[in-house]
């Protein structure tokens, strides 16, 4: 089949994806939140109950697989990529085969879908849902497993270890916060974090650094945002939950065309 048909299915397989989280995280908030307070919050959002958060998601993962095709599957099928041994530039990994392909689109789409959901339920209720972050990361590195042993490129296996960093790192900040009781990383933010590392790893190997500089410059600016609107710095909190998926969903789109 032709490489531009395959990259359109690509394409089509993960906006498919997405369109299919967002419509049921759309239809299913009271399951998810399990919390009448923060539905009540969420239901008086237009934003909230309306079709953004639910077509916010194709758009992210359209985006995402333009970038993925055209920066990532492109190149691995040269044997011109980032993914080359000790840092060279040339090797022949194979073409990608129908698993690279659909896992990939499966993982990019679903990830998309509920980007914006989790989002808004940080900003609006404080709190990043279990009942999708929980899930979502259990799918998320299921896929992660099926593509490392079905598909035929390296980037899975830099996707699974920079996850697995990432939620290392996160938990460790988050526990010495907790015994320093100093506010660090939530527990919802930790839970997050094999998501946000283990995604952009798919895309470069130095994507998950430069998702890690990109959400501390974002958190950093909305929080000095809130300190200018609060005419103080003590005591004002953000949630960072938007500053790792924004931070993610950036590292992925320029990390193949900077590094």
């Amino acid at each position: 089949m032709d490489t531009g048909v395959l990259h359109g299915m690509t394409i089509g397989v993960t906006v498919l994806a997405a369109l299919a989280c967002g419509l049921i995280l759309a239809v299913t908030p009271r399951a998810w939140l399990n919390d009448s307070a923060h539905l009540q919050r969420w239901q008086s959002s237009r934003w909230a109950r309306g079709m953004g958060p639910m077509l916010l998601g194709p758009i992210i993962a359209a985006a995402v697989a333009v970038v993925f095709t055209l920066f990532v599957l492109a190149p691995l099928e040269t044997g011109w990529s980032a993914y080359a041994p000790l840092g060279g530039t040339t090797f022949a990994p194979g073409q990608p085969n129908s698993a690279d392909r659909i896992v990939s689109a499966l993982l990019l789409g679903l990830i998309a879908g509920a980007t914006s959901f989790l989002v808004t339920a940080d900003v609006s209720v404080r709190r990043l849902p279990d009942r999708i972050v929980i899930p979502l990361s259990l799918v998320a590195l299921g896929l992660i497993i099926t593509g490392s042993v079905l598909g035929a490129l390296p980037m899975w296996f830099w996707s699974f270890f920079a996850g697995l960093l990432g939620l290392g790192a996160f938990a460790a900040l988050h526990l010495v916060g907790r015994a320093l009781r100093a506010r660090t990383m939530g527990l919802g933010d930790v839970k997050l974090a094999f998501i946000v590392f283990a995604v952009p790893g798919l895309f470069d190997p130095w994507a998950p650094a430069l998702v890690l500089v990109a959400m501390m410059l974002i958190s950093g600016a909305w929080a000095l945002i809130g300190a200018i609107r609060a005419g103080r710095v003590r005591g004002v909190t953000i949630a960072f939950g938007p500053a790792m998926l924004s931070g993610m969903w950036l590292g992925c789109l320029f990390a193949p065309i900077l590094l």
